[in-house]
């Protein structure tokens, strides 16, 4: 697993976040193209009630889950710790209503061991081809420790 320093998560994840809120990725395609040409960012995709439907492999990488593992479960249940799972139900539902998702930022999340993994994480929201059901993506890579630098 690749890890990155807090300044380059934040300048990759935060040109991300932006490329979407401007409407860079006007079709599901473009986005997964992005993906693609980005290997190390771990995505999730989710609907509004945090079930997971889309797993790339840089989050199997990251979080020790296999895509057959991942699809369909809770997102907040699998990676985010207890404290962060109310907080992050109503960023969802509050994505729903307005289209917007809160600023990236680094947190500790859970891998399949449940040891906690530092990332810099940003959330996309996506209606595409005139949906009415929002596609949400979590986009998040590992940060170095201040020793690994």
């Amino acid at each position: 697993m690749t890890k990155f320093s807090l300044q380059d998560a934040k300048a990759i994840i935060h040109t991300v976040c932006k490329a979407a809120e401007n409407n860079e990725f006007p079709t599901r395609e473009s986005f997964m193209d992005m993906l693609r040409t980005n290997p190390h960012i771990a995505a999730q995709g989710y609907n509004a009630y945090a079930k997971i439907f889309f797993w790339n492999q840089a989050a199997t990488h990251l979080y020790g889950y296999r895509e057959d593992e991942a699809i369909n479960k809770d997102l907040t249940e699998l990676i985010l710790p207890p404290e962060m799972r109310p907080l992050a139900l109503d960023m969802i539902s509050n994505g729903a209503k307005t289209g917007k998702m809160p600023a990236a930022c680094s947190c500790d999340l859970l891998n399949s061991d449940g040891d906690f993994i530092t990332v810099y994480s940003g959330h996309v929201v996506f209606q595409w081809d005139h949906s009415t059901t929002p596609e949400f993506y979590c986009i998040d890579l590992a940060i170095q420790s201040e020793n690994e630098e």
